[in-house]
């Protein structure tokens, strides 16, 4: 089996970060290895929450990594504490990365056009070197303005602009999630200079881990062997008819996507 490392935290309620990418990608037919970068009692759009970061605890848990002489087929990353998790994670990819190995990165750090509360300049730059030595990103479309240095301007050529932009700064693949237009959500693929689109009705509302959810399948389908469009395609087709059916009592709960995780099967 193909054996994909992922370094994000671990959230007791939200569905979202290690909690989705565990049981997604095994379930599309790899082994997953987390590397937690915190634990948090829920996740951070509740009102409140408790963390404990891992910062001083992911060092020892990479050493024992390369005790173990393990390899991966792919690396994927999420959420991170504090810039100085970035540097770890940099020396990680340094470290684990061959030349068989995709390297994933979903660069959280902002939404609606502003940071998050727990992030600042010093992590976004961090953050950038990181985007610039991944194979794959999956930033939101505030995250894609970030990365490329522009505004955050919510216009589709702009947004595919940026992607180009990138493309020739040496990011191949990129898919940009969460723009809105005519009652449809757009998620845009750049993949080595081919742009499309998945598209799926707007149904509007905030659902915890659905960025989470997305790139698990995205770097479950790129394990696969999928295309960056199909495996797009999908995330966005599965995430649209989960929310569909999911109970809607409280968005920062996440989506039910653990009864459609059969479909997601080889």
């Amino acid at each position: 089996m193909k054996k994909c490392a992922v370094i994000n935290d671990l959230s007791g309620f939200g569905k979202c970060s290690l909690g989705v990418a565990l049981p997604i990608i095994s379930v599309m037919g790899s082994e997953v290895h987390p590397l937690p970068t915190a634990v948090l009692s829920n996740q951070t759009a509740y009102d409140s929450y408790a963390m404990r970061s891992l910062t001083a605890n992911m060092p020892s848990f990479i050493d024992e990594w390369k005790k173990l002489n393990v390899t991966f087929d792919a690396i994927l990353t999420g959420f991170v504490s504090d810039a100085k998790q970035l540097d770890i994670i940099n020396d990680f990819t340094d470290e684990f990365k061959t030349e068989n190995t995709v390297l994933i990165v979903d660069p959280i750090m902002a939404d609606n056009g502003s940071l998050y509360d727990c992030f600042n300049e010093e992590i976004c730059e961090k953050m950038k070197k990181l985007c610039f030595k991944a194979d794959i990103i999956t930033p939101n479309i505030s995250e894609l303005a970030i990365i490329a240095g522009g505004d955050n301007i919510s216009d589709l050529d702009t947004l595919v602009g940026y992607c180009k932009t990138l493309g020739e700064k040496g990011i191949k693949k990129i898919v940009a999630t969460g723009y809105k237009s005519g009652g449809e959500l757009i998620n845009i693929i750049f993949d080595n200079g081919n742009v499309g689109f998945a598209k799926a009705r707007e149904l509007g509302g905030y659902y915890s881990g659905t960025g989470d959810i997305f790139s698990s399948i995205v770097t479950g389908g790129t394990l696969r062997g999928m295309s960056l469009f199909d495996s797009a395609s999908l995330a966005c087709e599965f995430i649209k008819k989960v929310i569909e059916n999911t109970d809607d009592v409280d968005h920062n709960g996440g989506i039910d996507f653990e009864k459609y995780l059969g479909e997601l099967a080889l």
